[in-house]
Parts: structure tokens; C-alpha cells; sequence
């Protein structure tokens, strides 16, 4: 099924454009015509970039279904309609592949897995359950709510980072230019003048002289090299062990994504425990979702000791090494004892994931006037080492 490259009109006249799966000129006309769109021009491509599927998109696509499902659509159908819906043209392929394969009978957590890119381990485990259970529905609301809490983390993340990061790249900019355009002409006024330059300002002349020279580019060029490969090489193996554990003994940093991994992990056990799911299969799964390898490790362990024989709680007091807080242990305690482990685990979730959001809030906090602190500071230096001469000459003479 090819992608099609298309320009319509809707009902108001006015032109729209996009990109679409479709199995035909027909089939692009006929889903078109679902979106109240005329068909004016195709013209068939193939597609040479894939956009990636975001969390946004299989957030909306699991919430679709659920809806669809508690609607009483049949599964093949609402797999059809979400795909005719989607504007994604990656995400409609794969769902379209998807129907064909639930229509040729296989389930819908066996054709998510054989596609790939669409669905984690624990999200194919979550349908399975609902599959086998005949609560497939709630098992969607499960899985909707463990994206939205994933989607809440990432989006107050970069609402923290956001105004820091621009504005240390707008003072970058700024460097730049006073550096490599600014600088240059007050160097021809300071060697018109004869005049004594202070230490601070030649110092900044000399950086300047620096960025405009061929050896700038080729430290620039260098290091850009050496941060690929670098990236490259802690990609995997014993340098990306380091790399985790390096992350996670940086200050701020390191007890942030623990109490992220935490919150993921809690609540992630809890919708799969729920599910009907063992526990030491829930920490496998939950397992092959990590990408950090020291609470990939810490995971192990507790599968180990669970499959010992020991309990949650037990196995968490043995092998958190400072990982789990007594109060967190207790909890699961309580919950193995009392067979409500699910519910708890989620509160304890909860309680990881509103830590995370009030240390996101104290960095925002923190970071933002911080940043612009050090911009005035370094924009005042600048005033004062390139002014500071021209303003010493003008009262000599």
C-alpha cells in the first residue's frame, strides 16, 4: 500500500494539502471524502523519512480504541476507523496492517507485538490479559492512564527546561555575534588609538581574534566528531553501564530519574498485577521496558528473590540498597498482606510521581532566575571590558 502525496477542498473552499496511506487513488478518494475533504490531485510517493509514532499519538490511538470498544465496535472495525482517522501516515500503515492481521485471525496483542513500534512490552502484556479475561476495555483504560501519567512526566519536564534552554541559547547567539562582528571593529578603534588596552579586554580581543580563526572551526568540527562517537559507543554495553551509573550519581539528576524509574515501576506492576499477571512475570516485563541497566539490575534481583520464594516487600528490603524508602516497603508490606498489592502499589506510584512534579517545580524555580542572573553578569562584563577603554581614551583627550 503506497503513500500519496494530495490536495483537496472542504465544504468552506478552502485548499488543503497532506500526505496519506491508502491502497488506491480510490481508497485515498474514499477517505478523503470521510474528512468532508474533495479529492483535486494525488501523486503517488514513497516515503524516505518516517516520522516517528510519539506518545501523544498512541496515547490518542489506545484512547480511540478503547472508546470504540466500549461502544461495542468489533475490534477489526475500530482498528479500520482509527486508521482511516489518523493524520499520521506511519501510524495509519501499521494500523492498517493491524486490522488485516486481527481480520485473518490473529489477536490484537500478537499483531501489536509482530508491528512493532506501536506498543511496549507491558502495553501488549496489558491486552493480552484483557484478551484472555474478556475485559479488554478495562485493560485499555488501564494502559490509557499509565501513557497519560507518562505523558504528564515528559510534558512537565520540558515545561521545566523550556525558558533555560532558550535563553542560554539566545545569550549564545549573542556571544557570537559580539564576538565574531562586534569585537572585530572596536579592535580597529583600540589600534587607531595607541592606547593601553586593560588585561581584561585584550583577554576578550584575543577570544575573539580566537572564533574568527580557521582553528575555531576545526575544534568545533573535532569535538562534534568525538560527541557522535561518543554517543555511539555508550550506546550499549559496559560503557553505557557506566554512563547509567554516572547518571544516576549526579546530584539533582541522578535522585530525579530514580524517583521517575520508581513511580514507572510501581505503576506499571500494579495495572499488570491487576491484569491477572504473577508477580515475578510482571517484573520481567517491566524489565524489558528499562533502559537504564542499574535498575535493570535492581529488577533482576527482585525476580530472582521472588522466584526464590520471598516477597515483594522482602525482596525490595534486600536488594534496594537505599533504593526504596522504609515507608514504601511497609506499604507493600501491607498490601501483600492484606491482597490489595495492586491498589498500593499504584498509591505508592502516585506518591514517586508527585515528587518527581514538585522537584520539576523547584528546578523551574530555581533554574530560570539563575540563568538569568548569569546573563546580566556576562552581559555586564562584556559593557564594561569593551566600553570601559573607549570611555578611559574619550577623557584623555
Amino acid at each position: 500500500m503506497p503513500y500519496y502525496r494530495w490536495r483537496g477542498v472542504n465544504l468552506m473552499g478552502t485548499i488543503k494539502r497532506g500526505v496519506l496511506f491508502a491502497r488506491s487513488a480510490e481508497h485515498l478518494d474514499e477517505l478523503l471524502l470521510k474528512r468532508q475533504l474533495a479529492l483535486l490531485s494525488h501523486k503517488q510517493m514513497r516515503q524516505w523519512i518516517s516520522r516517528p509514532i510519539k506518545l501523544s499519538n498512541r496515547l490518542q490511538l489506545f484512547q480511540q480504541l478503547a472508546t470504540l470498544i466500549d461502544a461495542g465496535v468489533l475490534i477489526p472495525d475500530a482498528l479500520l476507523i482509527i486508521a482511516n482517522q489518523t493524520e499520521h501516515p506511519q501510524l495509519q500503515e501499521k494500523m492498517h496492517t493491524v486490522a488485516q492481521m486481527v481480520i485473518a485471525g490473529i489477536s490484537l496483542s500478537d499483531a501489536l507485538e509482530d508491528t512493532g513500534a506501536i506498543a511496549s512490552p507491558i502495553i501488549i502484556q496489558l491486552i493480552k490479559a484483557g484478551e484472555e479475561s474478556g475485559k479488554l476495555p478495562l485493560s485499555l483504560d488501564a494502559i490509557c492512564a499509565h501513557l497519560s501519567a507518562t505523558q504528564d512526566f515528559y510534558r512537565r519536564l520540558r515545561s521545566a527546561l523550556m525558558l533555560p534552554a532558550i535563553t542560554l541559547l539566545f545569550f549564545f547567539v549573542i556571544i557570537v555575534i559580539i564576538f565574531t562582528i562586534i569585537m572585530p571593529r572596536f579592535i580597529e578603534i583600540f589600534t587607531s588609538m595607541q592606547a593601553e588596552i586593560p588585561p581584561l579586554t585584550q583577554t576578550l580581543l584575543s577570544i575573539s581574534a580566537f572564533m574568527r580563526s580557521s582553528a575555531m572551526g576545526l575544534i568545533v568540527a573535532i569535538g562534534t566528531l568525538i560527541a557522535l562517537v561518543m554517543w555511539r559507543i555508550t550506546r550499549k554495553g559496559k560503557p553505557r553501564r557506566i554512563l547509567d551509573s554516572a547518571l544516576l550519581k549526579t546530584p539533582v539528576v541522578g535522585e530525579l530519574l530514580t524517583q521517575r524509574f520508581l513511580s514507572y515501576m510501581m505503576r506499571a506492576l500494579a495495572v499488570l498485577l491487576e491484569g491477572g499477571m504473577p508477580l515475578s512475570q510482571a517484573l520481567a516485563i517491566v524489565r524489558s521496558s528499562v533502559q537504564n541497566h542499574c535498575f535493570i539490575q535492581y529488577l533482576q534481583n527482585l525476580e530472582n528473590d521472588i522466584m526464590a520464594g520471598n516477597s515483594l516487600s522482602g525482596a525490595m528490603a534486600h536488594h534496594g540498597e537505599g533504593l526504596f524508602s522504609p515507608d514504601t516497603i511497609a506499604m507493600i508490606e501491607v498490601g501483600e498482606e492484606s491482597g490489595r498489592l495492586p491498589i498500593l502499589l499504584m498509591r505508592a506510584s502516585d506518591a514517586y510521581h508527585m515528587r518527581v512534579i514538585q522537584r520539576l517545580s523547584w528546578l523551574t524555580m530555581l533554574l530560570q532566575p539563575t540563568v538569568m542572573i548569569i546573563l546580566g553578569m556576562l552581559v555586564a562584563l562584556l559593557i564594561f571590558a569593551v566600553y570601559g577603554p573607549i570611555f578611559n581614551m574619550s577623557r584623555i583627550f
